[in-house]
Formats: C-alpha cells, sequence, structure tokens
C-alpha cells in the first residue's frame, strides 16, 4: 500500500511539473524532451560545467533545465540571460515578419524565479540574469560551460551568445539552438560562426526549428 501511494504521489509531481513547463514555453513537446535529454546527459557521462539559457521567457525551459542542473552532484550553476521586455529591434537580416514580434513576449525576473520555486529548483544554484545580452554578459564570468541552450530569435543575439560563451563550453559540452529552423537570422548567425571557426560537427535536427550539436 505505501509502495502504491508512494507510485501515485510521484506521478502527480510529475504531471504537475510537465504541466507547469508547458504552461510556461513556447517549446514543442520534441524541444522539451530533447532539453531534458541532453541535461541528463551531462551527468550521466559526467561532463562539467555550468549551464547558460539565452532567452528565457516564463522560465520553462529554465524549470525543465533547473530539474537536473540546480541537483546536480557536481557544482554547476545554472545562468539565465533574458531581456524580460519583450524581443528586442531585430536586423534586416532576420527578415520583414521579424519586425512584428519586437516588444513581443514579456515575463520578469520575478515570475520565472517563481516558477522555478514551485517546481523545485535550489535557487541558490540559479543567477537570473535580466538586461540586453550586450550589456550583462560582459560581467558574466563562467569559465566552464557544460551546455549552452540559445533561445535568442535574432541574428546579433545569436552571434554574440555564440563568440562570448562558445570558447568556455567544455570538449564534450552541448550546444541546443531552438530558433534555427525558424529565424533566417539565427539560422545565419550559427552558420558564419561555424564557417568562421571551421566547424564541421552535425547539426542533430530536433522538430521544424530546434538542432543541437556537441563540441568534441
Amino acid at each position: 500500500m505505501l509502495t502504491l501511494l508512494s507510485n501515485l504521489k510521484a506521478r502527480f509531481a510529475e504531471q504537475r511539473f510537465t504541466r507547469l513547463v508547458r504552461r510556461n514555453t513556447m517549446l514543442t513537446p520534441e524541444r522539451i524532451a530533447s532539453l531534458a535529454s541532453l541535461a541528463r546527459r551531462l551527468e550521466d557521462e559526467g561532463i562539467p560545467g555550468d549551464v547558460v539559457e539565452c532567452g528565457v521567457y516564463r522560465g520553462g525551459s529554465a524549470a525543465l533545465l533547473a530539474r537536473t542542473v540546480t541537483h546536480s552532484r557536481l557544482p554547476r550553476t545554472l545562468w539565465l540571460f533574458d531581456v524580460f521586455s519583450g524581443m528586442p529591434p531585430a536586423s534586416a537580416a532576420d527578415g520583414p515578419e521579424a519586425r512584428t514580434w519586437v516588444g513581443n513576449l514579456k515575463s520578469s525576473a520575478g515570475r520565472v524565479a517563481r516558477l522555478l520555486r514551485c517546481t523545485g529548483a535550489d535557487l541558490s544554484r540559479v543567477r537570473i540574469v535580466p538586461g540586453l545580452f550586450q550589456d550583462t554578459f560582459p560581467a558574466a564570468r563562467i569559465p566552464q560551460i557544460a551546455l549552452l541552450n540559445l533561445d535568442a530569435d535574432w541574428y546579433e543575439s545569436v552571434k554574440l551568445c555564440l563568440e562570448i560563451f562558445y570558447d568556455s563550453i567544455v570538449p564534450g559540452g552541448f550546444i541546443s539552438l531552438d530558433d534555427y529552423g525558424a529565424w533566417p537570422g539565427c539560422r545565419l548567425a550559427v552558420d558564419e560562426f561555424f564557417r568562421a571557426r571551421a566547424l564541421s560537427f552535425p547539426l542533430h535536427p530536433v522538430d521544424h526549428t530546434a538542432r543541437w550539436f556537441q563540441k568534441l
């Protein structure tokens, strides 16, 4: 009886967690599963380093990552970067539709923190950093990164994320690209970075837009 009650309690807790994640993200189920898989691989393979997310919105994917990252046996920190005041200005590289998204998708650091607290994250191992990337990245000191999750949409944002954080990603670490198939600016920034660095890592498809690769 106790085992049955314990199993039911665990199942209800998992269902509640899943509902909270889905209510606070625009990710497809495939992207949710992919991020969860990459986070588990960090633990299974003992890949050292922090986890960095650029583009947080309401914190659904952050909660998904935090469940593993903030309870890791390794001394990890989860870094969450977002302007939180709506999507920043786009450039011509992002296409004409991008203009209609500028200023949309507002959230707040407080909302994200509340979600993380509700989903069991250890907030002592989380750093939520509000502001434009170009203003906040210079003050961040992250010597080792195990997973870089890029949900930054625009050309300039994705380009800056790669330029700033790529060299800190450890061998065996992962880079998840949410917008590669959805926004032309993201694809251009990634393709240019691969050419500039002479990278040939395969981009693994997740769904119609997301990709991930492993730095070897």
